[in-house]
Order: structure tokens, then sequence, then C-alpha cells
């Protein structure tokens, strides 16, 4: 699949120009599918896959592509750190199986995330790693779970990027499909399952401790931050009652400031601060941020600039480019809701 590296791994500066959507697009039944806990870079890789289809898209492409850096975001992860990462996650995904219900016979199907059955010499493509390049060849079997959604729930790339924990990610999944009522209502058994938790933690309040612990920490800066409580029966027994389910309520808080770990992402970075040298406050960038492209963001600065250097200088850069920010925005928020 990839080759180990004599001494030290040199990843490549240039990155691959793959643009990814802003917001993940994904069936109801693959957030709620049942899924094996797997590593946070594994999570990433399956997110910046799912973040290329195209809502138009008829078929699946025969593979998707990304770079290493796209994957390791965190400045203090070395390069050979970061090969070792990427190679596990690749190892991981090749053994893969998540689990489907069938909503019309309530039967779960186990269907294998990656197809490894191609190889360069015969298909010019194949699922690994090469020289800073990562190739993802999705199983064909799960194009109705991806294409022509029907019921489908959306998340924000940018905030899922930066999370460290795989259960962060599955409590920012489940509750971006519940972001209409702000609202989720778990019992405590199906919760086991779908923190792949069947197996271990058999008290459930080891089981909520291990769980929400990091999510209620990581998804506090985001618009998923959330209140939690259990829910015990309502008749009366002897002795401690035991908790039979979780309600989950969404904080609903605007963001008002620009959440730090925003900043650790270097390209972001880079674009907040040009967008704060046009004067666009950061009550708007924390808004919209999340769901404007970067890739849009880039090309938005750059006609800025432009304009700049022109005979057309912009008059009063905070009115006109708070303007076209938040127009941008709200054309984004829209399309996350059709």
């Amino acid at each position: 699949m990839d080759k180990e590296p004599t001494q030290q791994l040199t990843i490549p500066l240039t990155t691959n120009p793959t643009e990814f959507k802003s917001v993940v697009k994904q069936h109801w039944n693959v957030t709620f599918a049942r899924q094996r806990k797997i590593s946070v870079y594994a999570k990433r890789i399956m997110a910046l896959v799912i973040a290329q289809i195209q809502d138009n898209d008829l078929a699946l492409k025969p593979f998707y592509q990304m770079h290493i850096t796209d994957i390791v975001r965190e400045s203090n992860v070395n390069r050979h750190t970061a090969y070792k990462e990427v190679k596990k996650a690749l190892k991981e995904l090749m053994v893969q199986i998540w689990e489907f219900e069938d909503l019309a016979s309530k039967r779960y199907t186990p269907k294998h995330i990656v197809d490894t059955t191609k190889v360069i010499s015969e298909d010019g493509f194949e699922y690994g790693y090469d020289n800073g390049t990562i190739t993802i060849v999705l199983n064909p079997a799960l194009k109705p779970y991806f294409l022509e959604l029907g019921h489908y729930t959306t998340y924000g790339l940018l905030d899922y990027m930066q999370f460290r924990s795989w259960y962060s990610m599955r409590i920012y999944e489940i509750l971006e499909a519940h972001r209409d009522t702000g609202k989720y209502y778990v019992n405590i058994d199906e919760y086991r399952t779908l923190m792949d938790c069947n197996d271990k933690y058999p008290l459930n309040k080891d089981l909520i401790n291990k769980t929400l612990k990091e999510p209620l920490e990581e998804l506090e800066g985001t618009k998923m931050a959330f209140i939690y409580k259990p829910v015990y029966p309502q008749k009366k027994q002897k002795g401690r009652p035991p908790i039979v389910a979780l309600e989950f309520t969404l904080k609903k808080k605007e963001l008002k400031k620009i959440p730090k770990h925003w900043l650790k992402d270097e390209r972001a970075k880079s674009l907040i601060d040009q967008l704060l040298a046009f004067q666009v406050t950061e009550k708007n960038i924390a808004k919209y941020g999340g769901i404007i492209p970067l890739s849009e963001a880039s090309q938005m600065i750059r006609a800025w600039q432009i304009k700049e250097q022109s005979n057309k200088r912009i008059d009063n850069k905070r009115r006109y480019c708070n303007a076209v920010w938040v127009r941008t925005g709200k054309k984004y928020a829209e399309q996350s809701k059709d």
C-alpha cells in the first residue's frame, strides 16, 4: 500500500489542489450507522472524502484524493509521526465495516467502507499513500448513502477537522442531525452502541464520563455546544435508580468571537488575519467562518486586494467588506438547509 521511510519522511511542500465543501452532507443512515471507534485521522479522511462529493454527482468517482497536510493539521506533529499516523489510519479504514439500518426491515446490514481491489497496473489507481497524496477508493455499494440524498444531515468541516477525539466527532455529527429542534433524546443502550461501547464501561456513569468529557470541552467553541442530563425511570425504585436515557440540549449561542481552534489551522489563521486587515468584524468572521469555504474566502480577499491596487479602491472597507462577507455567508447558510 505504501513504502516504509528509510530515515525520515519528507512531506511534499506543495499541497493537493483538491477543493472541499465547507459543509459535509451525508445520509441520515451514515450518521446513525453502527461505527467502530477508529483514529481521529481516519475519521478526518472520511470527512474529506464526503466533502468532495457534489450534490449533482450521479455516481461515485473512481477514487478521491487529498494531501497528507489536509489531514495532519496540528503544528506540533513532526513529519515522521504524521506519516505513521496516516499509515495507521489507512490500515484502519481497510478493515472498517459500518452497519447500516434498513428502515423498512429494521435490520442492520454490514458494509465495508473502502475498496482495496483496484491496482495501478490495471486500473490506473489504487487505495493507499504515495508521496504525500492519499487515495481513497470507496466501496461502490455505498452509493445510496452518499448520492441523491433524500434524508441527510450536514456538519461544518472547519470545526470537525479540529477535533482531537473520536467521541467529539460522533457527538458533533449526531447533534448536527438535531440542530432544528436543539434536542436529542437517546436511550442509554442505543447511545452505548453509537459510541461503540457495548464491550466496555459497564457502569453507565463511567460510559457517560468517558464518552462526553472531551465532547463537552471540544464542542464548546462551536455551534453544537451542548449540555446534557441523565434520565431516570419515572417509577420510583428502591436504591439508586438506573440511568435509562440521555437528553442533550444545544446551547445555540451565536458565536461572537473567533474560536481559538480555528487559529490552529495555518491556512485558516492566515485568511482570518487578512479578513481582519480588511476590517471584517470578528463577530461576522465567527458567524460565517465555519460555512464559507476557505477557497471562497481566499478568492474574496484576492478580489479586494486587486481592487485596492486599481483606481477603484475600496472607500469604506468596514462597510463594503462586511457586506460582501455577510452576503456570501448567508448564501452558504441557505445552501446547507436545502
